[in-house]
């Protein structure tokens, strides 16, 4: 019985040992200068994919935000757990600084940098690109995303990811499901898919409406609006399937200021990049 006992006390301290190294190793602090660059910004996100750079918008604006204003930086793409130990897609370690979300890390990021995307705008005109922004990051984010995640499921998963159809089969409900409680808070609950196609040639004849002829979303230089509104009109042009309505309205020629203005941004900022577009026509 006592042997039993010790052999039980042995396995439950070789468990809390182990337990507790990894707790120790998730949480250990990685020095600025030996485990990465002084002065360079580590970009943690998702690895890289077959049409585009980046899935997530958010971590593409800020890799975009970054280029733009040719900020040094290298990506992480262990997906590593965040500042507060979340796992929290992008962020970034910057000398001492961990932070996360888009908006906070390219705020942080002009303040510190002292870069502007934006100072060449007046008054009325910086109102009018953060409406765009927000309407942009608020509603077409959520709109691109629920097409993607639940409409075109399928086509997402098996051709993207090129995951296999029996591993589709098994998790696709219970996916499925829970992407659309997701989105329940977004406006998109309850509507059919062709409502939220429909939701999202709204939004892309709303895009076209506001870009013109202008070479970008503010004017004749590019600004901060273009980080986001390049991020995710551009999932819809690289990622989506052909027979997604909003694919079609941009490719099919009504929307030939929005295809230039895809290709501009392509080769201004992510021309380095390499493999990710040369798989697109443009």
């Amino acid at each position: 019985m006592n042997v039993i006992l010790n052999h039980k006390k042995k396995v439950l301290a070789l468990g809390v040992t182990i337990v507790g190294a990894r707790y120790l190793c998730s949480r250990s602090t990685r020095k600025c200068g030996v485990d990465f660059p002084r002065d360079t910004v580590i970009l943690h996100t998702w690895p890289r994919m077959k049409f585009i750079p980046q899935m997530d918008p958010f971590s593409l604006k800020v890799e975009t935000y970054l280029r733009a204003n040719d900020i040094p930086y290298k990506l992480d793409e262990e997906s590593k757990n965040g500042p507060k130990g979340d796992s929290c897609i992008p962020w970034i370690e910057y000398n001492d600084k961990r932070l996360a979300d888009h908006d906070v890390i390219t705020k942080y990021l002009s303040s510190t940098l002292n870069k502007d995307m934006n100072e060449h705008l007046s008054m009325v005109e910086k109102e009018k690109a953060t409406e765009i922004q927000k309407w942009l990051e608020n509603r077409t984010y959520w709109v691109t995303y629920h097409t993607r995640w639940y409409v075109y499921w399928d086509d997402m998963l098996v051709n993207l990811f090129e995951c296999p159809t029996y591993v589709n089969n098994l998790i696709r409900r219970p996916a499925r499901l829970y992407q659309k409680i997701i989105t329940k808070k977004h406006g998109i609950d309850g509507k059919s898919d062709d409502e939220v196609n429909a939701m999202l040639v709204e939004d892309l004849r709303k895009f076209s409406d506001i870009l013109g002829e202008k070479d970008f979303v503010m004017g004749n230089h590019i600004s901060e609006v273009d980080c986001i509104a390049f991020s995710i009109i551009s999932q819809i042009r690289w990622c989506w399937p052909k027979e997604s309505p909003g694919h079609q309205l941009l490719t099919g020629g009504e929307m030939q200021n929005v295809m230039d203005y895809l290709g501009q941004n392509k080769k201004l900022i992510l021309v380095r990049l390499g493999g990710a577009y040369e798989v697109c026509q443009v």
